[in-house]
């Protein structure tokens, strides 16, 4: 089973920050949720990694109301 939170070398390498002031601005930046814990390190669930990534990917899709009411986009 995989764990529930990222190691803190795959939050180092997911915000290309050393810092944990750093990682914790970077990861308010890119949207993604994560908690400090008592030291100021922040705890990322790895799902919530995953779920971003996944959302990212969405195909876009057409303007289905200006196709069907004739507007253009």
């Amino acid at each position: 089973m995989a764990e529930t939170w990222l190691t803190p070398d795959e939050v180092c390498e997911l915000t290309a920050r050393q810092r944990y002031s750093a990682q914790c601005r970077k990861l308010a930046e890119m949207g993604v949720p994560f908690r400090p814990n008592a030291i100021g390190r922040p705890l990322v669930e790895r799902e919530a990694v995953l779920s971003t990534a996944k959302a990212g990917r969405k195909k876009p899709e057409p303007n289905w109301d200006a196709i069907h009411h004739g507007k253009a986009a």
